[in-house]
């Protein structure tokens, strides 16, 4: 394998490597590459496809695309010709797939009918063919979202939220900052205060990136279009993934010192309280798609600079009343939106996305008041929905 060329992606603060490949050594290493990936994309098996026909193009030589890699890993020198081949290998477990993963698996086909077939000259003849390959040098997870979005519009759809799993999933494996996310696969509940479900920050991040506090209903070429736009305007030097996670996180642990062990009696609700204690009522997922889609508006309107600010600010807030008048009217603001609203779960998403803009926004009148938020917050849902 040889370096071709060599290109600094300004977009995204990284190198592109253009070099050339053999197939067989490709395929040793996307083995590797293809097994680590928890979320890849489904592949498409129907025989019809141009994939099908791309196994028999590429048997006769066929110069496909470039197959598009990020190698996310901190390397202190840059690649050579001498050092190429060995860096792959060492660093195979912090490849990925951009875009190409596809045509991967059609490689990984055809090696398999060959080994079938007992061919071996065939099969070392297909192992020397030469393909390009593109690969990122020194991008971080948001420059690889961004990539991966550009590359991968108008194909095979692969929604935002489940790109965003994929690329941040050794987080539910380590702490940030001692927060703890918790995958369904582990059998774990998140019942600590700094514990959170994996999905439901995954989706709140997402929430932050769309500025949109619903859930996506459909993927289509659209939704990438408007997942860019809103990347496009993102420090892609920075981990916001982490910064999310630690924002929200600082949030709850003030809640729990302001709120404490405060928690309502169900007997005081026909039906019994929506949540019965601070922790219960924003450890939601409602509760985490609403804050992420509200720091996303007030970033964009310059209200606040981003997660910094909101960290910054959550020292200040302050208990402007009771710690049981504050859960009673959360759970009245929520018993108002099940009994008036025709999809309950997006109604109460909205309502907090407006109760963190008032909460976190300096020019509103609710600014740091947990008590003073919440009517302020039904009112504009109010407005918006009737």
């Amino acid at each position: 394998m040889r370096i071709a060329s060599k290109l600094l992606d300004g977009r995204i603060n990284a190198t592109n490597y253009l070099i050339e490949i053999s197939i067989g050594a490709y395929i040793d290493l996307a083995r590797t590459v293809v097994a680590n990936n928890e979320f890849q994309r489904k592949r498409v098996s129907n025989s019809k496809t141009v994939y099908s026909l791309l196994k028999t193009d590429v048997v006769q030589g066929c110069v496909v695309p470039p197959i598009v890699l990020a190698l996310s890993a901190s390397i202190d020198s840059e690649l050579t010709d001498e050092n190429l081949a060995s860096t792959l290998s060492s660093y195979v477990d912090n490849l990925m797939i951009l875009d190409g993963l596809q045509r991967t698996h059609s490689f990984i086909d055809i090696e398999e009918e060959q080994k079938k077939k007992g061919d071996d000259a065939a099969l070392e003849a297909y192992r020397l063919l030469p393909i390009r390959c593109e690969i990122y040098l020194g991008i971080n997870r948001l420059g690889i979202l961004y990539r991966m979005l550009t590359l991968n519009t108008g194909q095979t759809p692969m929604s935002l939220r489940q790109q965003i799993e994929m690329l941040y999933l050794d987080y539910s494996k380590e702490d940030i900052d001692g927060v703890s996310l918790i995958k369904e696969a582990d059998s774990g509940k998140a019942k600590s205060l700094s514990a959170y479900n994996f999905k439901e920050v995954i989706e709140g991040f997402n929430c932050y990136l769309e500025r949109n506090e619903l859930p996506l209903e459909r993927v289509d070429l659209l939704e990438n279009i408007r997942s860019l736009e809103k990347l496009a305007l993102e420090n892609s030097a920075k981990d916001l993934f982490r910064e999310y996670v630690v924002a929200f996180n600082s949030f709850i642990v003030r809640i729990q010192s302001l709120l404490g062990d405060t928690q309502l009696d169900d007997s005081e609700f026909s039906v019994g309280a929506w949540g019965r204690s601070g922790k219960a009522i924003f450890k939601k997922q409602q509760a985490l798609a609403g804050f992420g889609a509200a720091v996303g508006k007030l970033r964009d309107v310059e209200a606040i600079e981003g997660f910094e600010s909101v960290v910054n600010s959550t020292a200040s807030i302050e208990l402007d009343a009771s710690a049981e008048t504050i859960l009673i009217e959360f759970n009245k603001a929520m018993r108002w939106i099940s009994e008036n609203a025709k999809k309950i779960g997006n109604a109460q998403r909205m309502y907090f996305q407006y109760y963190f803009r008032e909460l976190f926004n300096p020019t509103s009148d609710g600014y740091l008041q947990l008590a003073g938020s919440i009517p302020l917050a039904l009112q504009k849902y109010k407005s918006q929905v009737f």
